[in-house]
């Protein structure tokens, strides 16, 4: 390892004089830094940033801008402590006494801020949104693109649109930055999903049929403007926007670009004594979970193999010089702040939780202690438990409770949300902790959480003096959220809570989807859903994946029929859990179950042309093929190897609408999903008819993917897109067209 390393230096020294500045050598790559040891840093010293009593409203028009800033992350006294001004590289001064620069959003009138202000928009009243990309300019880049280092090796934006092969791929990029805003659990028209292809730089905004101003910027090829329409049509829920930039997500989310987005209705209102009457106005919270390092200045670290990480440096630097697989800080950052307290008066509290984390898991616990003891005494009183209320869809349809105890912790992956409620009554005059359990990767990695770093997240500072409470009460007898008086309709039920399908539920086709890790000599290369490249084309050559539709670009093969329901079976074959996430649509966690991953992995490598898995070749048989388990996907039936492993219910806080899902590994996850809305009644839809307020089947398609955000941004994710045909192709206006030309349609 250690030579493979030193040659591989050594040529990079070579490529990177010959290429020069074109090839964007300014990133961490030339930035010395050192790291920060995280347990040093201060804790539960500075108090918690949360946007109560400051949400923006979304009305029907708001501006949403990116922009570059120093923001206080570290402890105050961290940044007192540093010089006035520091050179990091020729040209750049700055004073990190002002703080550590990230990218965020500025939100209507808001400040520009870390996480972004959260916008609160009413059900059913739509927003039409602006972007507007304001990192660095045309023509001078922002400054964090020397700290945090794209991977031009890897299936990614590449605004120059250097070739494959080229030697400036293997530079950091230097140049216009491309960002491309992502409404997660939005249910959206797809020119204004924020797919992975949309992005643009700085001057790139407007109409694809409209001109670009002076200088002018550059779009993705799946760009088709920077007004986004947000129908706000769906149920109440905590949903969240990000950057989703092609092979830059982990890179601009790291970065810091992320904001809550809460949808209100009559039931949900955030006012005190309305609707459901839940915990609100001071007593309702935000709160995403980051992990993140820092160099002695204050600033980003993200290893890029200059210095290495938590888990050492790029695997394989001679094909990904600076990729790796999965990126764990030493440093935990709630809401912009690195391990904040929170004063709370004993009562209880709604807070809308978010993992806002490049890979990290947690195990969450809320601990009768002020600071993370790992592992508990035996005799330790348990803190309060925590009643989770909603998931990422919406409301639950009663409480669901996770007590604070070693065995029912409650779990949250990258990109999930739990909305919970926490009862502070019979801990007046304490000080709490919430405690992480959970190793990196996730659930059996070697990275264990410190309880004198990352096994703290946040503080409770509970005041003595008791206070009367009629806020809804989770513990209470009977406590339901839904289907009585004054209540939202109970949820549509696809699977019954209980392991299975309901059984009034049409499932119009079953999919059988793998997921699979490609290695190379220092570990994983990539990872892949169901064996296929992000683009559909079979690996090293330009034939598309049998079976597959082109929709602009690329080449698709999950193609559902609108208003059908469909069963997806995503079978792990890697070591690690991965939380998937389909855009554009809520769905139903149905079960998990333990198969025979050694059995099932012989027949699948067996199943390709050569008897040997070919990596990137799409699945090893026609995908279109139906398996003796009765599934498309082009895998062979999982159902031969399951033996008598029993099924794995939903957990009682999995059991409502979830749009991201941990796939644990040697299991199979299936989830069962509608081309609808969440609210229309069962066999309600008609297959091929549209029940949305837009058309699905518009655009440059959707994405589902791996939210471990360093897998997404190398090829665990594939472009998808619901048709109006029943046989799993696409077409529109009586025949297949690329989707990229409906933007002659569009009008400014």
């Amino acid at each position: 390892m250690v030579m493979r390393r030193a040659l591989f230096i050594g040529v990079m020294a070579v490529l990177l004089a010959g290429v020069g500045l074109t090839s964007g050598v300014q990133a961490s790559f030339q930035v010395p830094q050192t790291a920060v040891d995280g347990t040093t840093v201060p804790k539960y010293v500075t108090p918690l940033a949360h946007f109560a009593g400051a949400r923006i409203p979304a009305g029907n028009a708001l501006a949403v801008s990116y922009h570059e800033f120093q923001h206080k992350v570290l402890p105050d006294s961290f940044y007192a402590a540093l010089p006035a001004t520091i050179n990091p590289y020729p040209g750049i001064n700055f004073n990190p006494q002002l703080g550590t620069y990230v990218w965020g959003f500025k939100v209507g009138g808001a400040p520009q801020y870390y996480p972004g202000f959260t916008v609160e928009a009413q059900k059913g009243v739509g927003t039409a949104v602006t972007y507007t990309n304001n990192l660095g300019t045309a023509v001078i880049p922002p400054i964090l693109q020397r700290y945090i280092t794209v991977d031009q090796t890897l299936a990614w934006a590449n605004p120059f649109g250097l070739l494959p092969g080229n030697p400036a791929r293997f530079a950091p990029y230097s140049g216009p930055q491309p960002v491309v805003p992502h409404l997660h659990g939005g249910e959206v028209r797809s020119d204004s999903d924020g797919g992975p292809d949309e992005w643009w730089t700085p001057g790139g905004e407007g109409f694809l049929s409209g001109p670009l101003a002076a200088p002018g910027g550059i779009r993705g090829p799946g760009y088709y403007k920077n007004i986004y329409d947000y129908p706000n049509a769906q149920e109440a829920a905590n949903i969240w926007f990000h950057d989703h930039a092609l092979g830059a997500t982990r890179t601009n989310v790291y970065a810091g670009i992320a904001a809550f987005w809460l949808i209100r209705d009559q039931f949900d209102t955030g006012m005190v004594g309305t609707g459901l009457n839940l915990p609100a106005g001071p007593q309702e919270i935000e709160v995403v979970f980051q992990d993140r390092q820092f160099d002695t200045n204050g600033q980003w670290l993200f290893p890029d193999g200059y210095p290495g990480g938590l888990n050492g440096g790029p695997t394989n630097p001679s094909v990904h010089p600076f990729w790796n697989p999965e990126f764990f800080g030493d440093v935990i950052v709630v809401n912009g702040r690195s391990w904040p307290f929170l004063v709370v008066e004993p009562q209880r509290y709604r807070f809308r939780l978010l993992n806002g984390s490049n890979a990290r898991v947690y195990e969450i616990s809320v601990d009768d202690t002020p600071v993370p003891v790992i592992p508990p005494a035996p005799s330790a009183p348990p803190g309060p438990p925590i009643y989770v209320i909603g998931t990422d869809g919406g409301l639950l349809d009663a409480p669901a409770i996770t007590a604070s105890t070693p065995t029912n912790r409650l779990t949250i992956a990258p990109g999930e949300r739990y909305d919970v409620i926490i009862d502070f009554a019979a801990f007046a005059g304490k000080t709490l902790c919430v405690t992480n359990t959970a190793n990196g990767p996730f659930p059996g990695g070697p990275i264990v959480p410190d309880p004198l770093g990352t096994a703290g997240l946040l503080q409770f500072q509970v005041n003595a003096t008791p206070v009367t409470d009629t806020s809804f009460d989770p513990a209470a007898a009977g406590a339901c959220l839904r289907g009585g008086a004054g209540q939202p309709p109970a949820i549509v039920r696809l699977a019954d809570g209980a392991g299975g399908i309901n059984p009034a539920v049409t499932v119009n086709r079953k999919r059988q989807l793998v997921l699979r890790e490609v290695m190379g000599p220092g570990g994983p290369l990539e990872v892949l859903m169901n064996n296929t490249k992000f683009g559909g084309l079979q690996e090293g050559t330009g034939v598309p994946i049998p079976g597959s539709s082109r929709v602009g670009v690329n080449w698709l093969t999950e193609l559902p029929q609108i208003g059908t329901t469909e069963e997806w079976e995503i079978i792990n074959l890697t070591g690690d859990a991965h939380p998937i996430h389909p855009h554009m649509i809520q769905f139903q966690l149905v079960n998990r179950q333990v198969y025979d991953d050694v059995g099932y992995t012989a027949a699948y490598d067996a199943s390709f042309p050569v008897g040997a898995v070919i990596d990137g070749y799409g699945p090893p048989l026609p995908y279109n093929l139906v398996n003796t388990d009765g599934a498309i996907g082009g895998n062979p039936p999982v159902g031969l190897f399951l033996g008598t492993n029993p099924i794995q219910p939903p957990l009682p806080q999995e059991r409502g609408w979830k749009d991201t899902i941990l796939a644990y590994p040697g299991e199979v996850t299936r989830i069962i999903g509608r081309w609808a809305p969440q609210d229309v009644a069962l066999n309600a839809t008609t297959p091929g008819q549209n029940p949305f307020v837009f058309d699905p089947t518009y655009g440059p398609g959707y994405v589902w993917h791996c939210h471990i955000i360093d897998h997404e941004d190398n090829e665990m994710m594939r472009p998808y897109i619901p048709t109006k045909k029943a046989d799993n192709s696409f077409a529109k206006f009586g025949g297949e067209i690329p989707g990229i030309i409906e933007t002659l349609l569009l009008s400014p």
